[in-house]
């Protein structure tokens, strides 16, 4: 997976219209196989279940967002209430097919430590896309796991 080369959003005052959240259950998961993953253990969700976003708690999250909006991402261990050491990170992120929503400017960045967010973006551009994510997982200090998958953004005017 390349990485695309953007220079980062800055994190102070930016607040996202929509964000994902990604719940991993990090036990299971690291006892997958690292590579494209489809299986459980991987919960998706955003803040517009209401407003027309679907698929929420599998991998399969389908968001809907405005042409102008910021959407941020984020990732967080499910690890046995903190006992496992777990740690988790997207590492990755870029349009697998569709419309690039995000246009020339807007592209996803991973946000330094101190922000709300651990990648932002803007939706620039109407349209849908398929988008790949990439995440690594590592338990105890074990050495980092990486699985990704292809949830879906649809940028409306």
């Amino acid at each position: 997976m390349s990485k695309k080369a953007q220079s980062a959003f800055a994190a102070s005052s930016v607040i996202p219209a929509r964000v994902v959240n990604i719940a991993v259950d990090t036990s299971y998961l690291y006892s997958q196989t690292s590579g494209p993953y489809s299986g459980i253990g991987i919960y998706m969700m955003d803040n517009n279940d209401l407003g027309g976003s679907s698929g929420e708690g599998g991998l399969e999250l389908h968001t809907l967002i405005n042409a102008n909006m910021g959407m941020a991402f984020n990732v967080f261990p499910i690890d046995e209430a903190g006992q496992t050491g777990s740690h988790v990170e997207i590492v990755g992120f870029e349009v697998s097919s569709g419309t690039n929503i995000f246009g020339n400017w807007g592209y996803p960045a991973k946000q330094p430590a101190t922000s709300s967010y651990q990648w932002i973006g803007t939706a620039m551009v109407q349209g849908e896309c398929t988008y790949q994510i990439k995440i690594g997982v590592s338990i105890a200090g074990a050495p980092m796991q990486y699985y990704w998958w292809d949830p879906f953004i649809t940028c409306v005017g």
